[in-house]
């Protein structure tokens, strides 16, 4: 049996196509015997015919078998192997086989400056078909996550990608969250997953937003929230495999034992929590896949972040500040003129202070509390005079078409400074409960 993940997957298609093939046999057979002939058959005939089904009958059950083993090795294969964590979060795993093969997945993804992408997710039906949809769906979300920081935008284009890819009627539900490790910011999207729980000082409450599942519709309209998180805060995922362990009269009422049990243990590190749910799940029916987060390190009060000097990163870091903004409560208006100020300052660094340079870089520090946001762009160039930049409301060059970029900046931040060397701008912004003043 093949051991790379590639041709476990070649595998399993033909494997399906095959079993496709069978069932489509077996039924027209099946359909004829159930018809019967025009005339009045020879023993002969009927015993010919039934034994071509039972022969085709005993060929699909050979497939069926190596189908399930296709599987497991192809599910097994792609599990990443995790090894407790980092300095900044310890994680804890835990699976449980179920009786049918499944396609439960989970995955943690290190993105780029101190951002991680947690996702678990769980593949519609069963058996090899489940599993082929698993891997393209994780090489999907590895692919599209490699250079975004939102999880919306990544399970968008996910969704596109298996919109293409998957057979009709298949599916998979997920739970996409990135973690800024340094700010301790959380952003999140829920397609049709499960709810996690989010487990601080003896509460446990769960995170969901709105969000239809991935690779059924065009538009599926994934709703993306955030939160601050804090140093020893718990995170707790889960496929519906585990609720199926707590025997509710419904899903909703799997779900409240189950956040009932979090709250009677939640006393418990993340590991020993983990173990104990897995070790509840014996014999399970269904694939169960269990993954916890622990937050080890307080939160940074500043953040710094480094770009090449390309336009197309810009989006890296409004990923990174913005939703931080957001977090705080800053409201719309003072995250439109922060992120307004900061397309201009940074764009202005890579094609005035660079000189599109991508060898050189443009470094972005922020900082964000209760008060105020700071933010500070600075380029590799050699600087400016800021008398030197023409007045845009000066008659003479009313009608440029460019040059306005520090007069709006000056318009919609409440302080701009920069450094003697003229290669470093710093923006402030007031918090809208709060007065302006200086600093």
């Amino acid at each position: 049996m093949p051991q790379d993940p590639e041709e476990l997957r070649t595998a399993a298609l033909e494997l399906t196509k095959q079993l496709r093939q069978a069932e489509a046999r077996v039924e027209a057979l099946e359909a004829q015997l159930r018809s019967g002939p025009a005339t009045s058959p020879t023993p002969s005939r009927t015993e010919r015919e039934l034994r071509v089904l039972a022969e085709q009958l005993e060929r699909q059950a050979m497939l069926l078998e190596r189908d399930e083993q296709v599987a497991r090795e192809l599910q097994r294969s792609l599990q990443p192997v995790m090894e407790g964590g980092s300095e900044a979060v310890k994680f804890a795993i835990g699976t449980r086989p179920g009786t049918r093969v499944g396609g439960d997945f989970y995955d943690i993804i290190n993105l780029s400056d101190n951002f991680l992408a947690f996702l678990i997710a769980d593949v519609s039906g069963y058996g090899l078909p489940a599993a082929v949809i698993m891997a393209t769906g994780r090489l999907a979300f590895r692919t599209y996550a490699t250079n975004e920081l939102s999880p919306r935008i990544i399970m968008n284009d996910v969704n596109k990608a298996l919109l293409r890819s998957t057979l009709a009627g298949h599916y998979l539900t997920s739970f996409l969250a990135v973690l800024d490790t340094e700010l301790l910011t959380l952003q999140y999207v829920n397609a049709s997953h499960c709810s996690p729980f989010l487990i601080r000082d003896g509460e446990v409450t769960p995170l969901d937003t709105e969000g239809l599942f991935v690779g059924m519709f065009e538009d599926p309209q994934y709703e993306q929230k955030g939160m601050q998180l804090e140093q020893h805060d718990r995170l707790f995922f889960y496929t519906d495999g585990l609720l199926r362990g707590f025997e509710g009269k419904d899903r909703h009422d799997s779900q409240r034992r189950l956040r009932q049990y979090l709250y009677d243990n939640s006393e418990m590190g993340i590991e020993v929590l983990v173990n104990h749910l897995s070790n509840l799940m014996a014999e399970p029916e269904d694939d169960v896949a269990i993954m916890g987060i622990e937050l080890l390190l307080e939160k940074a009060q500043r953040k710094q972040i480094a770009i090449p000097s390309l336009p197309r990163e810009l989006a890296h870091a409004e990923s990174a500040i913005l939703p931080v903004l957001e977090n705080k409560g800053y409201g719309e208006r003072a995250i439109f003129a922060v992120k307004l100020a900061l397309e201009e300052a940074v764009i202005n660094a890579i094609k005035h202070g660079n000189q599109l340079d991508d060898t050189k870089r443009v470094t972005i520090s922020f900082s964000v509390d209760d008060e105020r946001a700071v933010v500070s762009v600075e380029d590799e160039g050699e600087g400016f005079r800021l008398e030197d930049v023409p007045d845009p409301t000066d008659e003479d060059y009313l009608m440029a078409t460019s040059g306005r970029g520090l007069a709006l900046i000056n318009a919609y931040m409440d302080e701009v400074r920069f450094n003697d060397r003229g290669n470093q701008i710093t923006m402030i912004k007031y918090a809208p409960w709060r007065a302006a003043r200086h600093f």
